[in-house]
């Protein structure tokens, strides 16, 4: 994590130019040896922090919250951030997996927040990395439901389920979520003849042995003020270069 300035000024520089105004990151990565800081995240090797820090640097400021669910590899502390252009309100992390030990790498913790959007109000974001069908999923997406219901006492307007859901796109774990209707799959909403276009390329960790799926998502409660108006995909060698083992998805939202 010391090194990868590429991918740093890359998705800094992407930030910039398109202007984005809130950023959720998965599989966030900082060294063990690295001290634990208070708020955590911002040790020197850091990949979220160091964005945040890169792009302050060039005169945007980003507030950022983050936490970290489990050691990667025997090597990194691995959570999930939330970085934002406005306010970041009731911020709050919790494990929504059984297992909560920080050597297990099957622990899941999300962090959640309310977004001051201007002449909109609290926009609630679950920014997640859930485990697989067969892992935990299904008990792991019931709390995260039950986590984001008992936060909207604090007056959200519109709430999104964010990340990596390990759920391929028409499976078992993928109905569970958008089953009901509550909520609804955002990019399916925009390209519905792309509904399988994978998420990411070639053989990653988990999804070795099967050709290439979508699992990262953004999902919408139905009936909230926002209207989904693009949604692309994003570092992928085509707009912006590859700078992980997924791609990145850049939405804009018409809000109401």
């Amino acid at each position: 994590m010391h090194q990868h300035e590429r991918e740093v000024h890359i998705i800094a520089e992407a930030i910039a130019n398109l202007g984005i105004d809130i950023l959720c990151f998965q599989e966030v990565g900082e060294y063990l040896q690295d001290p634990i800081t208070y708020p955590y995240g911002e040790s020197p090797s850091n990949m979220a922090f160091r964005v945040c820090q890169k792009l302050r640097r060039w005169g945007y400021w980003y507030h950022i919250h983050q936490d970290w669910s489990h050691i990667g590899f025997h090597r990194w502390r691995e959570g999930t951030a939330i970085m934002s252009r406005y306010p970041m309100l009731h911020n709050y992390s919790a494990y929504v997996s059984e297992d909560q030990r920080k050597d297990n790498y099957m622990s899941r913790n999300v962090t959640v927040s309310c977004i001051d959007v201007p002449w909109f109000g609290l926009l609630h974001i679950a920014n997640a990395h859930l485990s697989w069908a067969h892992h935990g999923f299904f008990q792991e997406y019931d709390r995260l439901k039950q986590l984001v219901d008992s936060r909207r006492h604090f007056g959200v307007r519109a709430d999104l389920l964010v990340g990596d859901f390990n759920a391929p796109a028409g499976g078992h774990a993928y109905q569970h979520i958008v089953g009901n209707a509550e909520y609804v799959d955002q990019f399916y909403e925009l390209h519905p003849y792309q509904f399988f276009q994978p998420s990411y390329h070639g053989r990653i960790d988990g999804w070795k042995n099967t050709s290439p799926k979508r699992i990262d998502y953004i999902f919408k409660r139905n009936g909230n003020p926002l209207r989904i108006k693009s949604m692309d995909t994003i570092f992928n060698d085509q707009f912006y270069p590859v700078v992980s083992d997924h791609f990145g998805y850049f939405a804009k939202f018409d809000l109401f």
